[in-house]
């Protein structure tokens, strides 16, 4: 596992890639700066995932094409492994369970990571400029559909907060495992990128999308939330046992 981490540290590319997830969330800050509801805006309401910003442009230009950055960190790797040869040689070490389990686990830890550290300094960033003191319109949520989870989000905003940057987090490591698993079902470039993007793109685009587990203070409440994190967490691990399946259990090298 350390090496894993180490080859995603020294690697160019993947501190390009982890720096530009840090920046995206700045922009909101900036866009936020230069707006004239600065001056009224609170930090729950400033934070990235609350989508505060006309068009939430920031928001997807992270979160809709997550997988694609993801890849590019580390996702990709079995391909790499497969061109140079290290992949044989790591199967021989530590056999096919092990290397299937140990890409896997570095995917998700490493996608975790990144979002919830970029989340992390988003929030912190924000706490510079904006109000620490609740919402600027807290108290008029009747009629929405979710209106006693809002509220209770808008009772603890930062705990609201930090627990959707723990699912928001959670996804992206899960997005994450899952471009290692396609990596590892077809290590090919070409394919891989469009097919998890492809895979991402309909948990994201259908009736029940998962960004609506990403953006707190909304009006989604846990009948809502709920069957979403769990219908979409199943699709991720049936895709994760199909691999293992394929490339454990049934492929030879």
């Amino acid at each position: 596992m350390k090496s894993q981490f180490s080859r995603v540290l020294s690697n160019k590319l993947s501190r390009i890639v982890i720096l530009v997830i840090m920046l995206i969330p700045f922009m909101e800050i900036i866009q936020l700066l230069s707006a004239d509801i600065y001056e009224d805006s609170y930090l729950a309401e400033a934070f990235f995932l609350s989508a505060s910003t006309i068009g939430h442009v920031t928001q997807i230009i992270l979160l809709w094409f997550l997988p694609l950055y993801l890849l590019v960190i580390c996702s990709d790797d079995p391909i790499q492994d497969k061109k140079t040869g290290v992949r044989d040689i790591w199967i021989s070490k530590l056999g096919k369970r092990k290397y299937f389990f140990v890409k896997l686990k570095t995917s998700f830890i490493v996608s975790f990571s990144v979002i919830f550290l970029a989340l992390t300094i988003n929030f912190s960033i924000n706490s510079l400029f904006f109000d620490m003191a609740g919402f600027s319109s807290a108290n008029n949520y009747d009629g929405v559909s979710g209106e006693a989870f809002l509220k209770k989000q808008v009772e603890s905003p930062y705990l609201s907060i930090f627990l959707f940057s723990l699912a928001t987090s959670f996804f992206a490591g899960l997005i994450g495992a899952a471009g290692t698993c396609f990596s590892m079902l077809t290590y090919d470039k070409k394919i891989t990128y469009p097919v998890t993007f492809a895979f991402w793109y309909i948990l994201i685009s259908n009736e029940g999308t998962v960004m609506y587990l990403f953006q707190p203070f909304a009006e989604y409440g846990l009948e809502t939330l709920v069957p979403i994190f769990i219908t979409s967490t199943l699709a991720f691990l049936v895709l994760y046992i199909l691999t293992y399946l394929h490339e454990v259990k049934i492929n030879e090298i």
